[in-house]
């Protein structure tokens, strides 16, 4: 099979769909197997064209030949509108879509007939997400460090430090959410001293984590009067709620910033499906943030992107045993494997996801019909 492995467009996104030591495993796994990486793939995170070369793969200049050569194309996030003439009918497309919040990917989709594998809907064997999961890690402690830095007067924020010192309170910062995103910024977020407060709707869930059993963090149900009792006087907010396949909720309204301390400060990480923020909206790295309400909004879709080595890392070796079977036997096979049925996002003109379709108004096909 031809695969190939072009560089990331997004403002700012330097993270690689396969680290050279995952394309090794790839090359050897079948000798035939031709890969192409484009040049300068993962340079800025150290990972050399030569690294490349020695684990088995072509280096690419044109990133053209690289999209048109493949049979396999593999990457990190979804293609960008100048990249949708790309994607045709023999191709496979591997990658992160966050196709719910878009629908005119969804749309390129099904009149490329491209079919598309994307790991962040495939829940794996024990329902925990595995592509996705690391990605919602490195997500949740990012956007505590993020949020210390905007406190910072010259980044916009009211020039309080996160954890206070001798004589002064540490800052409150509301997490929203408390799956895999929000407890690790809860989690890192104590561990800076700020004064955590975790709204949920499931509390069976979270009450087991060590944070809530350790008393750490202050837990509240996200009910009207939860959010009014954790957002008020608070400095800080995370926004970290996730429903697979589907716009995030809008939790947090306008009308609740008004609560918090002025010049305070959110970073939604759950803004690449829409946001948990009724005010957010995408930014990018090179502009992030702006002003509602004296409140400083951070809304970048593609934040790790910038902590692209670990990112990648991480992406990369959880991706493995899925782009092995693509490679190797095929995607219908791949499909088979255990919890990987909702991975299909896309196979000839339909969704794969019926909530994605029925949202846009576009052809639905499910997966389970394509496999024998």
């Amino acid at each position: 099979m031809i695969i190939g492995i072009p560089k990331e467009t997004m403002n700012h996104e330097h993270r690689v769909g396969l680290i050279p030591s995952d394309v090794e495993r790839l090359k050897k796994s079948n000798l035939k197997h031709q890969i192409l990486v484009q040049k300068g793939l993962g340079e800025a995170i150290g990972f050399t064209d030569n690294m490349y070369q020695e684990a088995g793969a072509e280096i690419i200049a044109d990133p053209k030949n690289v999209w048109e050569k493949s049979e396999l194309l593999i990457k990190c996030k979804e293609p960008l509108e100048d990249e949708y003439h790309y994607l045709r009918k023999d191709m496979i497309l591997y990658s992160f879509l966050d196709l719910a919040y878009s629908k005119e990917l969804a749309q390129a989709l099904v009149k490329s007939k491209v079919t598309s594998i994307c790991g962040e809907t495939i829940p794996g064997p024990k329902n925990n997400y595995p592509i996705l999961a690391p990605m919602s890690e490195v997500a949740g402690k990012l956007a505590a460090q993020l949020v210390a830095e905007y406190f910072c007067t010259q980044k916009g924020g009211r020039g309080i430090l996160i954890g206070g010192c001798a004589g002064v309170p540490p800052a409150r910062v509301v997490v929203v959410g408390g799956g895999v995103v929000g407890m690790n910024a809860a989690k890192t977020l104590v561990g800076m001293g700020a004064d955590v407060w975790v709204l949920d709707v499931d509390m069976h869930k979270v009450a087991t984590h060590p944070l809530v059993i350790e008393n750490k963090v202050k837990l509240l149900y996200a009910s009207e009067e939860g959010i009014r009792t954790a957002l008020n006087g608070a400095d800080g907010i995370v926004g970290a709620v996730l429903v697979t396949a589907t716009q995030t909720p809008k939790v947090i309204k306008r009308e609740h910033l008004k609560l918090m301390n002025p010049g305070g400060v959110i970073v939604d990480v759950a803004c690449d499906l829409g946001g948990c923020i009724e005010t957010i909206h995408q930014t990018t790295h090179d502009n992030p943030t702006y002003f509602v309400d004296g409140i400083l909004h951070y809304g970048v879709p593609n934040m790790p992107g910038v902590v692209a080595r670990t990112s990648s890392i991480c992406y990369s070796n959880e991706s493995m045993p899925y782009v092995l079977s693509i490679a190797n036997e095929g995607w219908r096979e791949m499909l088979k494997m255990p919890g990987a049925l909702m991975g299909l996002n896309a196979y000839d003109g339909k969704i794969g996801l019926k909530t994605v379709a029925d949202a846009f108004g576009l052809p639905y096909v499910d997966a389970k019909t394509l496999i024998h």
